[in-house]
Order: C-alpha cells, then structure tokens, then sequence
C-alpha cells in the first residue's frame, strides 16, 4: 500500500490483515468527521464508519480489487450515513407514532378524508378557543405549550383551583363544539 496524490492503493494480496489495519488507521477518525458532517450526531457516525470497515473486513478477500481506497471509503461511509439516517428518521417516526397512539385513539391509516377532517377539526377549536374569554383563551394556549397549572397560576397572579376551573370550561366547550359538529357530520 503506498500513499500517492493522497489516495490509497492496494498493491496485492499478501498482508492483507496489515492493508485493513493501515487503512484502518489511517481513514478512521477522518471519516467519523465525515459521517458526521451528514448524520450531525456522533454516536450513528461512528456506527456508520465502523459498519464500512465490517463490512469491509467481511469482502477482505477482494481488497486488492479497490483501486482508490480513500475514494471508496467515502463513497461508502457516505451511503452507510445516509441509509442509517433514513433509518433514524423511520424509528423516530415510529417512535412519535407510537407515542401519539398510547395518547388519542387514531384512524390506522391516513388518507385525504381523514386529513380533511383533522383540518376541520383545528379550525373549529381554534374558533372556539378565540371565542373564549382572553383569560381562558391564554391559560388554555399556556397549558396546550406544556405549562404547569401552577406556572401558569404563578404567571397570572391566580390560584390554581382557578386555573383548573378555566381549563375545565375550556375543555367543556371544546367538548359540546365537537358533539354538535360531529352530530351533523353524521
């Protein structure tokens, strides 16, 4: 293996243990980076290096066929990133569905009717919730962001049985505006 123009070349077969640990060392911090500056999280960049040297090891019989190493490892650190992104993506979405799922009963599958309809039915709660009184209508949007009932309690200088009690109207109007809606959807 000889460095020339800053590629790699395999010259034969012999040693080939020795080949796959100069080329080890020599490429793998570099190619970490490189994983990285696609995935933009450490831990799957160096899964995704080390994949490419598995699998790399695994066809070390054909070794002294990769002309330009340095060419091939990127190209293949390149692809192993973005095949392992598309399946973080697919497991984060996993994830928040099955979140989604243990929280509200959902349709199994979506088509353009459901959407319309989960549409509609934004837009009747987002008219509700304008119609309420500004008190409400805030501690609703405040709890809806993920705030306490005593944060918001805190906030407006309330107790919080009061903001329990706001919440309560809120989610009780909210409640007869879907029943009428869905009475005359049926």
């Amino acid at each position: 293996m000889t460095k020339k123009n800053k590629t790699l070349y395999v010259e034969n077969e012999k040693n080939l243990k020795e080949t796959f640990i100069k080329i080890y060392e020599g490429n793998f911090e570099r190619l970490i980076r490189y994983a990285f500056s696609i995935i933009k999280e450490k831990g799957l960049a160096e899964d995704a290096v080390s994949q490419v040297f598995a699998n790399l090891w695994d066809k070390r019989d054909r070794l002294h066929k990769i002309k330009e190493v340095r060419f091939y490892l990127n190209t293949s650190v390149r692809n192993q990133a973005i095949k392992m992104m598309k399946n973080n993506a697919k497991l984060n979405l996993s994830k928040i569905s099955d979140e989604f799922t243990d929280q509200v009963d959902i349709v199994d599958s979506i088509d353009p009717e459901s959407l319309l309809i989960g549409k509609e039915l934004a837009k009747i709660i987002s008219k509700v919730v304008d119609e309420l009184p500004t008190q409400a209508s805030k501690v609703y949007n405040l709890s809806k962001n993920g705030k306490s009932n005593g944060q918001i309690a805190q906030e407006f200088g309330i107790s919080k049985r009061t903001v329990e009690n706001h919440l309560y109207k809120v989610l009780k109007t909210l409640k007869e505006a879907l029943e009428k809606y869905f009475e005359l959807e049926s």
